[in-house]
This record gives structure tokens, C-alpha cells and sequence, in this order.
């Protein structure tokens, strides 16, 4: 973890080390690699997809995009008429968002642009319609979401709108789970059938079981370290007091508990916050 210094704060803050976020989490790990090294054009990933649904109309829109990664947003945005910033504090990410900005024709190349920074030290040359923060909140710690929304308050247009997706922590941690456990009957039937169908090739016993029986994730070290802030709807909209805020969860599984709790516990959290409007 890196040490910052805020202004509201001289007490030194723990931030995630920038440099976890390296050419091979972007080109090899992260969401989106697949699509981005494929054709970027026609291989939409599903999270950009639903990124740009909740966004609406483009045109003519200036849009922020913070935690760019490899500026894909910024890359969709232009091309449907928009003037589009990618903002991000990986060296990394800004390098591969250049070669993504290359990829545009010509023509719309100015209208895009990445640069390395944060949203907490960002001074914009111009406010924004849309801002965009999508699969980043779980990388931030609740005082630099603050910081954050109280940033992305100034910078907004008076109709602007700020666009959040972030992963879930009651799905992570009790509705995944129970999904899991109510599976294993299922699992004690499928996975020997995959074996002998020659689907499936355990290296062990371990291996087998744990396809069988797991029951939490564990997608490793490099991703604990990351995602620092699993949150809620709770705590989001909490930050977000200075918001007018539609907040809900999406889970697009066909898992019985999926279809009953999804608009609660779902896997993704989805908000779209709104300048409060001043009482006359």
C-alpha cells in the first residue's frame, strides 16, 4: 500500500499501490482484455455495454471516465459523438488508453484524450455531462469516495448525471455463498459425468472436491490487494448524501435466489447520481 497526504487531512492515507496495476493485469487479467485485444469495435464486453445503456444519448456529451484502464469507454463514447477524458493513476493504463485512442479514424482522435492522475487531485478545464465510474469503487476507500463525490459535485453540468458499477458485498458474501451450497447436490452428479464423458480431468482428489464442494471464492492475493472496498447499497448511497441517487442491484443469473433477491443482493451494485436541485 502507498501513503498519500490529503488536503483535508495532513495525516498520511493509505492508498492501493498504483503499480499493482501493471501492463499484464490490463492486457492479461483485467475484465475486457479478451474483447479489447480481439477487435475493440465489435467485441463489446457486457460491463461497457451496460455502461453505455445507462448512459443514454452521447452526442455532443462531454463524458469523464474514472479508473479508465485501457480506455475503452473513452474509445465508445467518441465514436458515438462524444468529447471523451480517461482519467487513471496507473502508468500502465494511461500507456495501453493511448494505443486505444490510436485505434479511433483519425478524425476523432481529438476528441479524445487519457491522462495520469486521480479524481481527488483532477482540476478539469471544463465540466462534464456524464461521469463514469465503472468497476473502480471497489479499488477506493471510502474516504477517497468522498473526496471523490465531492470532486465529481463540482464538475458536473447542472443536468450532469455520475454513473457508478461496482461488485456487490452481499453477493460476495452470503448470496454467492448460499448459491454455492444449494448447488452441490447438482455439483455430486455433474462433475463425475464430466469425468467420465472425458470432459474433465482432475490432477487430484483435492481438485475434484473443491469443484464440488467450494463454497467461497477466492480469486487470490493480487485481488484482495485490489479490491480494497467491496461495499453496499447502504454505505454508497451514504456517501452519496449530497446526491439525488437511484440506486439498485443487478444479477442477470436464472438462479431461483438470483430472480427473488437480485434487486437487493445482486452481483452488481448500479448507481446513477444526480446534482440535488436547489429549493427555490
Amino acid at each position: 500500500m502507498k501513503e498519500i497526504t490529503s488536503d483535508t487531512d495532513r495525516a498520511p492515507r493509505n492508498i492501493v499501490d498504483p503499480s499493482i496495476y501493471d501492463k499484464d493485469y490490463f492486457l492479461k487479467d483485467n475484465e475486457g482484455w479478451r474483447e479489447w485485444e480481439r477487435n475493440i469495435e465489435t467485441d463489446l464486453h457486457p460491463k461497457f455495454k451496460r455502461a453505455l445503456g445507462l448512459a443514454g444519448p452521447l452526442k455532443g456529451k462531454n463524458i469523464l471516465d474514472i479508473g479508465c484502464g485501457r480506455a475503452e469507454l473513452v474509445y465508445y463514447c467518441v465514436k458515438r459523438g462524444a468529447r471523451a477524458c480517461g482519467i487513471d493513476y496507473s502508468p500502465a493504463a494511461i500507456e495501453i488508453a493511448a494505443r486505444t485512442i490510436e485505434r479511433l479514424p483519425e478524425a476523432l482522435r481529438p476528441s479524445a484524450r487519457a491522462i495520469l492522475g486521480d479524481i481527488g487531485t483532477y482540476d478539469p478545464p471544463d465540466k462534464y455531462d456524464i461521469v463514469f465510474m465503472i468497476e473502480i469503487a471497489e479499488h477506493m476507500h471510502d474516504w477517497q469516495l468522498k473526496e471523490g463525490f465531492e470532486k465529481i459535485d463540482k464538475i458536473l453540468t447542472p443536468d450532469g448525471k455520475l454513473i457508478i458499477m461496482t461488485p456487490n458485498y452481499l453477493y460476495e458474501k452470503i448470496l454467492s455463498p448460499l448459491k454455492r451450497i444449494l448447488n452441490i447436490p447438482g455439483n455430486c452428479i455433474k462433475w463425475p459425468m464430466r469425468i467420465l464423458r472425458g470432459r474433465y480431468k482432475p490432477k487430484s482428489f483435492k481438485e475434484l472436491a473443491g469443484k464440488i464442494f467450494r463454497v467461497a471464492m477466492d480469486r487470490g492475493e493480487l485481488n484482495r490487494k485490489m479490491h480494497v472496498n467491496v461495499t453496499t447499497r447502504k454505505t454508497l448511497k451514504r456517501l452519496l448524501s449530497g446526491f439525488d441517487v437511484k440506486i439498485w442491484c443487478e444479477d442477470h443469473s436464472k438462479n431461483a435466489l438470483s430472480l427473488l433477491t437480485g434487486h437487493w443482493w445482486g452481483r452488481e451494485i448500479i448507481v446513477i447520481a444526480a446534482k440535488k436541485r436547489a429549493i427555490s
